[in-house]
């Protein structure tokens, strides 16, 4: 008889900000004027535990378990009302400020806790939480909760079968799905879907509201890492996105559409500047002209801090900072209007000094290989690799895993390694995590490279989490932009500043690692640019042996069912459907009719993509699922037909050229993130699209 512990958290409703959720001045989010709600996918996990006790025929309990403010009772009642049999809300102000791996640490805690003290059983127990949370979007805390219980954790949970005395449950890989038991318990399962809400009725929702709800604090966990002093990463800033680069034009009638897209794929189409680009303009302290030179500051406030100081320290004939006595640092505050504070003016020229990098060593690329091929998503990590590593003066490296794969290692260094480590082993011939992470760690322990970089991909993301963890390392989700630049007043000089989205992509944060020996981040497929073959380079191959054995393997892989027939997502179109189209019949004539007519009027590469919702009803295999669980896409065109637009899915699109949307709900939200849009059904627009493309 197994039991349950779910974990829950409180997430502002992201439906709900506005520009008043800003503070004007700052750009940051004021939390406290968005309404709380709990994390969906957390009550899909919640339902998913329920479904697990029913159909093992046990009677485990379910225990709910939260980390946040008293005011999160809230939730945890909210899942009594539901199917919880009992509640543990981990509250105290120690806990504020904390980063995933102050996070992971204390829920991890607890769970023990939880597991000693409730269920009077340490080891037959699942832990269940949604994939990721939209607040965050991180999907890294159950992978370090998993690794700090040392146990094992399957992500991307789709479904789960009692079978044979052992769950199987149905998970998302890249490409397709796979079946998977865990070889022991207690384990993680991260959910990414249950279809089947649970409604809480009068009587129990009544019972809810008077159960007694267990409160811990940090001195009953006895964590290791706590709130802001314990975490591994720092947060530098928060602003709003940038306006976005799309048209957002409304189209009225098929025919303008229809002009659009040829104008589109003409010659001379539309660029969007969807890309980011980097400068990788950096430059080492020890290269610049003058040691007061602090163009590289992270943010634009020190820039300009350090700027005037600069022109105040040259009127008083200052030649070196240590020549300033206290006289002249009283002197300098005031003439700067006051703009430094002592204990700021004392960072400040404590930064003149320091010329040598925080981290030293190389910069990797942990690659993924899929299907017996290098992923995309590594080779473009490999072009923003050398380009961190060219500034810091440095190499940059590849970490290969797998099972007879040392020719792959030409190409990878075409693209820009200067060194492939390679690790070769018969358990790596398929992913599990917790093998690759002794792997990938191990790898890392032995050369300390100091950035590490990891492809956001369905394995990069719980991969990792789990690495970063081990290596007791700081590690930034999802990143959309990597830069290095100084923070001299915090004594900090080329570090990496890794900025990614949050709130479902309504913030932009900029983060730091701190107290770490390497600087983790995965990156978005598709944004990073990928640099031109050189098959005339040369690099290291060096081969890194780890001592694996059955005993490390985590899961069971009963099935892996990948998408048939011949599908190439890198084409220069895609039609891409969405729940919106109802059925298969209408995704397989609509969107095939508009392919057609495509391919045979542009003599360009066509391709039929589809949604992860789209994908699960059944209308398309999953080897056509764009999104960020799917592949990460570029074409000239995508034309996405019924689709919403959530961020999951705009993810894997944001390196189109020209987006146009057809959707019948005039208030979808992919409206404001494509260039051109029809309110309309699919049934309603494309056939008539069909015969104007066949017209021009």
């Amino acid at each position: 008889m197994s039991d349950y512990i779910v974990l829950v958290k409180q997430v502002p409703d992201i439906s709900q900000i506005t520009d008043n959720a800003f503070d004007p001045v700052s750009g940051t989010l004021i939390r406290s004027r968005l309404i709380s709600v709990i994390n969906e996918l957390d009550v899909q996990a919640l339902a998913t535990a329920n479904h697990m006790r029913d159909i093992s025929g046990g009677d485990g309990k379910i225990i709910c378990l939260t980390m946040g403010p008293p005011k999160a009772e809230e939730i945890l009642r909210y899942s009594l009302s539901r199917c919880a049999d009992e509640v543990v809300l981990l509250t105290d102000r120690a806990l504020g400020g904390a980063d995933t791996w102050a996070t992971a640490n204390p829920l991890a805690f607890a769970i023990r806790k939880i597991a000693k003290e409730i269920l009077k059983n340490e080891n037959d127990y699942y832990v269940l939480s949604g994939m990721q949370s939209v607040d965050g979007d991180t999907a890294q805390v159950p992978g370090q909760v998993a690794e700090e219980l040392q146990i094992p954790c399957v992500a991307y949970v789709t479904d789960s079968k009692y079978k044979n005395g052992r769950f199987e449950f149905t998970r998302i890989i890249s490409g397709g799905s796979e079946v998977a038991a865990v070889k022991s318990k207690p384990a993680v399962i991260t959910v990414a879907k249950y279809e089947y809400p649970m409604f809480a009725s009068f009587g129990r929702s009544r019972w809810a509201q008077h159960v007694n709800v267990i409160r811990w604090g940090t001195g009953d966990v006895r964590a290791s890492s706590i709130g802001a002093k314990g975490s591994k990463t720092a947060v530098i800033r928060v602003f709003p996105p940038g306006k976005s680069s799309r048209k957002c034009e409304q189209v009225e009638d098929v025919g303008t559409l229809s002009k659009l897209i040829t104008k589109c794929l003409g010659e001379n189409g539309l660029k969007s500047a969807a890309r980011i680009q980097d400068d990788g303009s950096y430059v080492l302290v020890k290269n610049r002209e003058s040691l007061f030179d602090r163009r590289f500051e992270g943010l634009e406030k020190e820039i300009k801090d350090y700027a005037l100081l600069v022109e105040k320290l040259q009127e008083l004939g200052v030649g070196e900072p240590g020549d300033l006595d206290e006289y002249a640092k009283s002197k300098l505050i005031v003439e700067s209007g006051k703009r430094f504070h002592k204990n700021t003016l004392e960072a400040m020229l404590e930064g003149f000094n320091l010329s040598e990098p925080t981290y030293n060593g190389e910069v990797w690329v942990v690659a993924e290989i899929i299907d017996g091929q290098v992923h995309p998503a590594t080779y473009e990590l490999i072009g923003k690799a050398k380009e961190l590593a060219k500034s810091l003066e440095v190499e940059a490296g590849v970490l290969l895993l797998g099972n007879k794969i040392k020719d792959m290692t030409d190409p990878l260094i075409w693209a820009g390694a200067d060194k492939v480590y390679i690790v070769e082993n018969e358990l790596l011939e398929q992913f599990d995590p917790v093998v690759y992470r002794k792997a990938v760690s191990d790898c890392i322990e032995k050369h300390w490279p100091q950035i590490v970089l990891f492809a956001a991909t369905p394995q990069g993301r719980i991969l990792a989490p789990m690495v970063s963890y081990r290596c007791g390392c700081g590690l930034t989700a999802d990143c959309t932009r990597l830069d290095i630049k100084d923070s001299s007043r915090r004594g900090e000089i080329a570090i990496l500043l890794q900025t990614r989205p949050a709130l479902g992509g309504n913030v932009m944060a900029t983060i730091c690692t701190k107290n770490s020996k390497s600087q983790m981040a995965t990156a978005r497929p598709g944004v990073m640019k990928r640099l031109p073959e050189d098959k005339n380079r040369k690099g290291k191959v060096i081969r890194h042996e780890v001592n694996l054995s059955e005993d490390d393997v985590s899961l069971e892989i009963i099935e892996s069912v990948k998408g048939n027939g011949e599908v190439s997502l890198d084409a220069d179109i895609i039609v891409s459907g969405g729940k919106g189209m109802q059925n298969r019949d209408n995704y397989e004539r609509l969107i095939g009719s508009l392919c057609k007519i495509l391919e045979k009027n542009f003599e360009k590469r066509v391709e039929k993509g589809a949604t992860r919702a789209a994908v699960e009803q059944g209308f398309a295999g999953r080897i056509r699922q764009v999104g960020q669980t799917g592949a990460s896409v570029g074409p000239k065109l995508y034309v996405a037909v019924g689709i919403s637009g959530a961020i999951q899915h705009m993810i894997g699109v944001a390196n189109t050229e020209t987006i146009v949307a057809i959707n019948s709900d005039p208030h979808a939200p992919i409206f404001k993130q494509c260039d051109y849009y029809m309110v309309g059904s699919a049934e309603e627009i494309l056939p008539k699209l069909v015969q104007s493309l066949e017209l021009h």
